[in-house]
């Protein structure tokens, strides 16, 4: 955002003008992206996640399978809501988790993919950190963004050093002391291509994710997943997506792309064809027009789809199948 080029008022001076110049250009630079929280305070090297609404998504067996593939995180994840005697089901709060690598192919079992987990959002934040500080002894302190927050001890198995650290913001984040440490090289930047897909998603829906194709297909070769190698092709950058649970066997799906110009334009196709399957349902009570959007750079979809239409679309990019007939 520049600042207004109109000339000031004649009663300031040269100093007082310069000066709200600069408190404009403050103020543009802080601009807070429309993504939601969970999004803008992903670590920095997330290259995957998913997020839900804790009372929903804890119960979802698609999730609970993605937390058993990551070593520790259904163990720490468990044993945390339990000991802190947090009760997902009668709050709206968030868990994410976050994966910020994955192991190399063929390997030994000694390599574990990294992961941090974050609780926000919850209606009594205070509540949580405070049951926190009861629940578990503390352990020094880690520096994040210049302020050093007590470590809470989750778990110790062998080399793995499961801990928990409440921010200044009201989140909670549990993982490996090593990866916790990643929190002080802070999030991903306001201009992030995840962002911009995310901006194209539903904050509000019970469960959402991203990928950070870009990340994964080039930096991880031969690590990532096949069906998401097929799906996307060289260029596209990022990934996002969101479910809201709806009436009639149809709910919504928003689906958001970034990338290069070429690559939007390779993988329209693969996107139109999610537009076409949810043209087909106008005539099922309650369905909505879908609505495709372009630019280019980022392109997506927001459109009703039945469960299992949304689970192959999640397939393709390595996601969690989701169980739709739960209420929320």
């Amino acid at each position: 955002m520049a600042p207004s080029r109109r000339p000031l008022p004649r009663l300031l001076g040269g100093a007082a003008a310069l000066a709200l110049a600069a408190l404009a250009l403050l103020a543009c630079g802080k601009r807070r992206s429309p993504a939601p929280d969970w999004v803008t305070s992903a670590p920095a090297g997330t290259v995957m996640a998913v997020s839900g609404r804790a009372g929903w998504v804890i119960g979802q067996p698609g999730f609970q399978g993605l937390l058993r593939n990551v070593p520790f995180a259904e163990q720490t994840l468990d044993l945390f809501l339990k000991k802190a005697r947090i009760t997902p089901h009668k709050d709206s709060g968030r868990v994410s988790l976050y994966v910020l690598s994955f192991p190399k192919p063929g390997a030994d079992g000694k390599e574990v993919p990294e992961f941090i987990i974050q609780l926000g959002g919850f209606k009594d934040q205070a509540a949580v950190n405070l049951a926190v500080t009861d629940a578990f002894p503390t352990e020094g302190s880690l520096p994040i963004n210049r302020q050093e927050l007590p470590i809470h001890v989750i778990l110790d198995v062998n080399q793995v050093h499961i801990r928990a650290v409440a921010d200044t913001e009201g989140r909670v984040w549990l993982g490996d002391l090593k990866t916790l440490t990643r929190l002080d090289q802070g999030f991903l930047s306001p201009r992030h291509p995840v962002l911009k897909a995310s901006e194209w998603t539903s904050p509000d829906a019970p469960i959402q994710g991203f990928v950070q194709a870009g990340a994964l297909l080039e930096g991880l070769a031969g690590r990532v997943p096949p069906e998401m190698a097929q799906s996307l092709p060289k260029g596209v950058e990022s990934l996002a997506w969101s479910v809201a649970p709806g009436d009639h066997g149809l709910h919504r799906f928003d689906l958001a792309l970034t990338g290069s110009p070429e690559a939007i334009l390779q993988v329209a196709p693969w996107v139109q064809r999610f537009m076409a399957a949810a043209s087909a349902m106008q005539g099922a009570p309650g369905a909505q027009p879908p609505e495709l959007l372009q630019e280019r750079n980022r392109i997506g979809l927001r459109c009703q789809l039945s469960g299992d239409q949304i689970n192959q679309a999640l397939a393709k990019v390595a996601q969690p199948a989701l169980s739709l007939g739960r209420k929320i």
